[in-house]
Parts: structure tokens; C-alpha cells; sequence
């Protein structure tokens, strides 16, 4: 294969898009017909299972092609480090213009995202800059954060400036009166843009984009939300507690009437999603560009909506946030079909890999990168996994904050990390704080009864086998601290990531 020749890709990650919330999984209400048409004609991987249960940890497994214990980013050190190779980067050495837009914080040139783009914009910033308020904010709160820089230039500071400003305008003077977009319609413009540049370039592009929708909070336009309504009142759905942390310390009682509620809220946010996606899909088409790309869907994780006592998607490494859609559209259309088999989103990167295998790649490239995974291609590039493993290294908002804003609950019981070890038909949970579950996959896909104590034997296999990878690779170092800033801080307080 030459340069030439090889696929254009785009890479699509809807932010917290719980795998069966989408229709073409098996959910009850046709929340997505775009990315079922999108199915209908690619590879649909049925489980499909993030490595992390929050954004930053999970992006950076995407982009690493390793596991969080492996790549380090967490609470305390949101970024992504130089001294694992970046899919962005490995394409542009293999000839790839690289394109990068982001619409969550998290992954943001401040937190190093931006290696390997050629382009990297940030959705919510009117100037384009490397500020990042929300790590400052990080910083001051938490004792363990990693932080560091130099300061920030006259440029930076006017463009933090423009910034402050145009967040304020549409804070306080647009959002009483309108829905809140999170940025879909802003990727889609700037996607707009790029794909006139895209028909023209003489080499292969990549374009990752990031839609921040279904994230909460969950303000989907009316029309997206009277679809999902089921004959309620639409004030009355739109007014449903949202704060999790309120749920969950017992300032807000919500019972299966406010759950129900909340799910078609998110639903209506899902499909608000699968309708921008739907829009970019016709774009690429319209500009004759769909049918000489690769496209691939999933998401970073998903979200609990009054799962197992729990909102958002803290504390948990449950199937509802595990459990992402991850859906190939494979050049020329190939591998169309279902793959039951268990894969893991961070076997993204080694499939492009093993995709571009016959291109002219340099020689220590190759061989660096593939020293690096943690992963294998997905089928049909490689077998499906025996076992997946997914962590929480660390709690977000840190529990000192939680204890500070909630005295009155006793969050001792989320004071843990956690990691998952999961095959076909079972799964095996280990606290920090030496608790265990194990569920039957096959029989309990919703993870309701504990079968740890019953079945002893099962549990102790897959300990074993959680114990045996932690043995495979050597931890993370922290060799890099970000630049930090601070509009960003009050964008993760809105969505619930830091607390004051």
C-alpha cells in the first residue's frame, strides 16, 4: 500500500454515550437511527468495553493504545505525558494531515492533547489558547495534583480575555433563553471548513472529534426532547434533579419517577448527538469524501442513571459505564456485520496499525509503537480478547471536597479505586478497600447479584488474573506538569468534575 492509498480516518468519540442508549444495541427507544444506519453498513462490536470510567483516563488509553495504571493520567495528573507515542502522532509520521477538535476540557492543548495535530482546536473557545482554568482550580483544591509552567505570555492572557468574555455573554445572557449546546454544532462547522481543505490535500487526513452531548447537564433542544417525553410534562422532565452528588449524599430524594424522567432527558441528549453525527455523515458524503474514509464511533465511557444507587459516572465500573458503542466503517466498506466477541476501545490504535501494515512505515516507529500496546486489533485484524480490564485509579471530586460540601454522608465508602477484570460470561471487581464482587455476565447482564461469597472459586480465577496483568508492564512516571489556567475550572464545576 502507498501513501497514496492510504484511508482517510476519522475518529468520532461521543462523550459518556452508554452503549445500550443506543438503538442499534438494543435500546428500547430509537434514540439514534443515523449511527444505526451507520451500523447497517460497518463493523458493530457488541462489547465493546472502555478501559476507564471517566474522560481523561480513557481518551488517553485510546490515544495510547495502553491502560491507566500504564499511561498515569488521573485526577491528580489529567495529562497526557510525552513518553508513550500518540496515535495522532504515529499518523502523521506515516504521511497523515492531522486534525484535532475537542469540545471537553479535559482534552485540551493544556493538558497535551494536542500532540501529533497538525490542527487542534478547542470547541468552546472563541480564541484558540493553551489556558486551562480548571487544572488551576485542580491544583489549588487537591495537595496530590502535578502542576508546573512558566506563566503565560501577553497573547495567552488577551485570549483568555476574549474568552472570559465570550463564556460570559452566552452564560449569563443566552442559556435562560435557549437549550444548551455543548459543542456538536460548533464541530460541525469547523468539520465544515476542514473538508474543503480535506478534497484538496495530496495526502491521507485523520480527524479526531470529540461531541461533548449526552454529557450533563442535560439540556437537549425541545424538539429532540418531545420525542422522548412518553406524554410527560416537558418543564416537569426538563426539571429533574441532575446534581448527582446531591442524589447521592441524600439532599435530593429521587425515586423511579425521577429516574425515569432523567433517562428520556439523556435520551433526548443521545439523540441530539446521533443528529449532528447524522449531519457530518451527509457532509462527508456530499463532498464525496465518506466513501474513501474510515469512520469509527464509540465513546469514553458511559453514565449511570440511577444504576446501583449512583448518578454520573463516579465511583463505578459497572457495565452502564463500561459498556461504550464502537462502530467501524472500514475502508471500501468491508467487515460489515456484527462481532459479538469481547474488544476494548483501546484496541483502536493497534488496528490502524495492523490496517496500515503494508504502507511504507519507518522501521523504529513501528517497532515503538508496538512495544507500547497494551492491546491487540480488533477482529477481524486479530482475535476477540479472552479478558478485559478496566480501573478507576482514583475518586473525582477527591472525597476531602465531597466531606467538605456533604457533611452530613458518609462518603468513607467511595474513599477506594477500583479494577475490573472481566470475560464472555463473567466479571470480577476488586476495591482498594478489599472489597469484591463478581457478577454472571450471561444471566445478570445488569450486575444486580453478587455471586462472590457462592462462587469462591470463579472469583479467585479471575483475581488471578487480574493480579497476573498487573504484573506485565512497568507503572506509569510522571515525566511532564501542565500549563494552568482558569475559565475551564468553572466549565467543570457546571458539569460536576470539581466542586468548590
Amino acid at each position: 500500500m502507498t501513501t497514496g492509498r492510504l484511508p482517510n480516518i476519522i475518529l468520532i468519540i461521543v462523550d459518556t454515550l452508554r452503549g445500550d442508549h443506543v438503538s442499534c444495541y438494543g435500546h428500547e427507544r430509537r434514540t439514534t437511527p443515523h449511527l444505526d444506519a451507520l451500523a447497517a453498513d460497518a463493523t458493530l462490536y457488541t462489547t465493546a468495553i472502555s478501559p476507564g470510567a471517566w474522560t481523561p483516563p480513557s481518551h488517553a488509553s485510546i490515544f495510547t493504545g495502553t491502560y491507566p495504571s500504564r499511561h498515569g493520567v488521573d485526577r491528580s495528573h489529567p495529562y497526557l505525558d510525552g513518553g508513550l507515542t500518540t496515535l495522532p502522532e504515529y499518523l502523521r509520521e506515516r504521511g497523515y494531515r492531522t486534525f484535532g477538535i475537542s469540545s471537553n476540557f479535559w482534552i485540551s492543548t493544556a493538558t497535551n492533547y494536542d500532540r501529533g495535530f497538525d490542527v487542534f482546536y478547542q470547541s468552546w473557545q472563541l480564541a484558540q489558547t493553551r489556558s486551562n482554568p480548571a487544572l488551576e482550580r485542580q491544583r489549588r483544591r487537591d495537595p496530590s495534583y502535578s502542576a508546573g509552567g512558566n506563566g503565560r505570555s501577553a497573547a495567552e492572557r488577551l485570549g483568555a480575555t476574549i474568552n472570559r468574555l465570550d463564556a460570559g455573554i452566552r452564560r449569563y445572557c443566552c442559556r435562560p433563553f435557549v437549550n444548551l449546546d455543548m459543542g456538536a454544532r460548533r464541530v460541525n462547522r469547523v468539520v465544515r471548513r476542514w473538508a474543503r481543505t480535506w478534497k484538496t490535500l495530496d495526502a491521507p487526513f485523520f480527524a479526531f472529534l470529540h461531541y461533548m452531548e449526552p454529557h450533563e447537564p442535560y439540556r437537549p433542544p425541545a424538539r429532540f426532547l418531545r420525542h422522548h417525553l412518553g406524554g410527560q410534562n416537558a418543564r416537569r422532565v426538563a426539571g429533574v434533579n441532575q446534581h448527582a452528588l446531591k442524589f447521592m449524599s441524600g439532599a435530593v430524594p429521587m425515586g423511579a419517577e425521577e429516574f425515569d424522567r432523567l433517562e428520556r432527558l439523556y435520551d433526548a441528549e443521545v439523540s441530539y448527538a446521533d443528529h449532528c453525527i447524522g449531519e457530518l455523515i451527509e457532509g462527508l458524503r456530499a463532498t464525496g469524501l465518506l466513501d474513501r474514509t474510515m469512520l469509527i464511533v464509540t465513546s469514553d465511557h458511559g453514565e449511570n442513571l440511577g444504576d446501583h444507587g449512583l448518578m454520573s459516572h463516579m465511583f463505578s465500573v459497572h457495565e452502564s459505564i463500561l459498556r461504550v458503542p464502537l462502530i467501524v466503517r472500514y475502508p471500501g466498506g468491508e467487515h460489515c456485520g456484527t462481532e459479538p466477541g469481547l474488544v476494548q476501545t483501546l484496541d483502536i490504535f493497534p488496528t490502524l496499525v495492523a490496517l496500515l501494515e503494508n504502507g511504507h512505515a519507518p522501521a523504529q516507529l513501528e517497532s515503538t509503537v508496538r512495544a507500547q500496546f497494551q492491546a491487540g486489533a480488533l477482529p477481524p485484524f486479530g482475535p476477540p480478547r479472552d479478558v478485559a480490564i478496566a480501573e478507576l485509579r482514583d475518586v473525582q471530586p477527591p472525597i476531602h471536597v465531597l466531606r467538605k460540601r456533604y457533611p452530613q454522608f458518609d462518603w468513607s465508602v467511595y474513599d477506594r479505586s477500583l479494577r475490573a477484570v472481566r470475560t464472555a460470561t463473567h466479571k470480577y471487581i476488586q476495591g482498594s478497600d478489599g472489597r469484591e464482587w463478581l457478577y454472571d455476565m450471561a444471566t445478570d447482564p445488569r450486575e444486580l447479584t453478587d455471586l462472590h461469597l457462592t462462587d469462591p472459586t470463579r472469583a479467585a480465577e479471575l483475581r488471578a488474573r487480574l493480579e497476573a496483568w498487573e504484573g506485565t508492564f512497568a507503572p506509569a512516571e510522571v515525566t511532564e506538569a501542565p500549563e494552568l489556567d482558569e475559565e475551564i475550572r468553572r466549565r467543570l464545576r457546571d458539569l460536576g468534575y470539581i466542586e468548590d
